[in-house]
């Protein structure tokens, strides 16, 4: 019986996981995209080194990924236990719930 290669079997992995519903999955992915674009959108503009400020944007997108799963997972658990209704609500805000206001 022919085996998948293990590369096959990440990106199907990979595929299930991006169409989720689920924040504890989604959530850490989307944060580690929006959480630079916040940043970015709320500087007001710097005369820095370029490698830095790459090295910062990475750094904020960790963060971004860190904080998304933490909330992804509490917003997991909220809904499951009936507290909201909607499961992806604040699914860009990587420190807010779905419980929360946003924070940005």
């Amino acid at each position: 019986m022919p085996t998948l290669p293990r590369s096959c079997l990440l990106l199907a992995l990979a595929g299930a996981a991006s169409t989720s519903t689920s924040c504890t999955l989604a959530k850490p992915v989307v944060c580690a995209v929006t959480t630079p674009i916040y940043v970015l959108g709320n500087a007001n503009g710097c005369s820095c080194d370029p490698r830095g400020v790459v090295c910062g944007l990475v750094a904020v997108a960790a963060v971004g990924a860190a904080a998304g799963l933490v909330t992804g997972i509490i917003s997991d658990i909220n809904y499951l236990t009936r507290e909201v209704d909607d499961p992806a609500r604040n699914l860009h805000d990587p420190f807010a719930t779905n419980l929360s206001e946003g924070s940005f």
